[in-house]
């Protein structure tokens, strides 16, 4: 399957796994200001899914996952059976691991479940927000006065500053929340 077909997999299987609850997920959420991007998103739970098909290479998966330990509160990686046994040994054992099905209609085979991450670190995380989610939060900190013209990596190192490593876990999962229920990416 293409990363195409294995996100639209993923959202069923995801969904179904929460029946009755909203289900709200992003796909190519920025970290650093573009700098990288996690595959796919499960909101609610800040769970990163790192994607690898079957044409895909394992190359920046140590520097993405290194990224997403700054971030999420859990990481699943999402792969092809061909990169199981490479890939194993280059993640933490708190990382999730599943084995993408052979053909659509199939199950996902869980290899390992994520468990929770404990390294978040304000400054990457605050890089989730978008300039106007993190000029916001300033605004209601009532800091605004300057910082409307600055770069996005000093607002983002204000708001980092500013806010306890728990409020701005809250903030920020209510800002990809609210981008998620307002876009094409919220599952039945």
């Amino acid at each position: 399957m293409r990363e195409a077909e294995i996100k639209l997999a993923l959202t069923h299987h995801l969904a179904a796994s929460l029946p009755g609850e909203p289900f709200h997920f992003l796909e190519e959420v920025e970290l650093n200001g573009g700098e990288i991007r996690a595959d796919y998103v499960q909101v609610k739970d800040m769970h990163c899914y790192e994607i690898k098909s079957e044409a895909d290479s394992l190359k920046r998966l140590i520097g993405q996952g290194s990224r997403y330990a700054r971030v999420f509160d859990q990481i699943t990686l999402v792969t092809a059976e061909r990169h199981l046994n490479k890939a194993m040994p280059m993640l933490p054992p708190w990382w999730g691991v599943m084995v993408v099905p052979e053909e659509a209609g199939k199950a996902f085979k869980q290899v390992r479940k994520a468990k929770p991450n404990k390294r978040h670190e304000p400054d990457m995380l605050a890089t989730l927000l978008k300039r106007e989610e993190a000029l916001q939060i300033l605004g209601e900190l009532g800091i605004t006065r300057g910082f409307k013209s600055k770069s996005l990596y000093i607002i983002h190192a204000k708001v980092a500053e500013l806010l306890s490593l728990s409020e701005l876990k809250g903030r920020v999962r209510q800002c990809l929340l609210d981008r998620a229920k307002t876009s094409i990416s919220t599952a039945l």
